[in-house]
């Protein structure tokens, strides 16, 4: 590997190498394919496995789910969901892919006009359609609805 040499200024040399780093952590991510979403899938305990559906569903329908939505559909506390959030991307960073779910900010608004943040989550499609392939089986169809 050649390397090249790149004039940093002193103080700014920490900081550089702990971009230099995420840059090639970065580089270094292979996107889900569907064989590792199920293998993941099946690592998972049921509380993961249901907030994971849960997402790929709303992915899959091109809405928008909460944590706080999935909280109070799962019976699960708000401090549970992003511990499985937390879970779930813990696997993802050991097998060197991307985060397999994430939360993003949106605003919304509400009834009375006003402007208010939400987070919802964020997956892959690649991932969202995995993950309802692999759970398509397993449902009963009248809970699919």
């Amino acid at each position: 590997m050649d390397y090249v040499m790149v004039p940093v200024p002193e103080d700014q040399v920490v900081d550089v190498a702990i971009l230099v780093a995420r840059l090639l952590g970065k580089a270094s991510v292979v996107p889900w394919s569907e064989v590792a979403v199920l293998e993941c899938f099946e690592e998972l305990d049921d509380a993961a496995r249901s907030v994971l559906s849960l997402a790929a569903r709303s992915i899959t329908e091109s809405r928008d789910v909460s944590d706080e939505d999935a909280a109070e559909s799962l019976d699960l506390s708000l401090g549970r969901i992003r511990a499985i959030i937390r879970e779930i991307n813990e696997i993802s960073s050991r097998a060197k892919r991307e985060p397999m779910l994430g939360l993003r900010d949106v605003t919304v608004e509400l009834l009375d006009g006003r402007s208010a943040w939400r987070r919802v989550f964020v997956m892959t499609d690649t991932v969202a359609r995995a993950v309802r392939a692999h759970e398509q089986p397993v449902l009963p169809a009248d809970l699919e609805e």
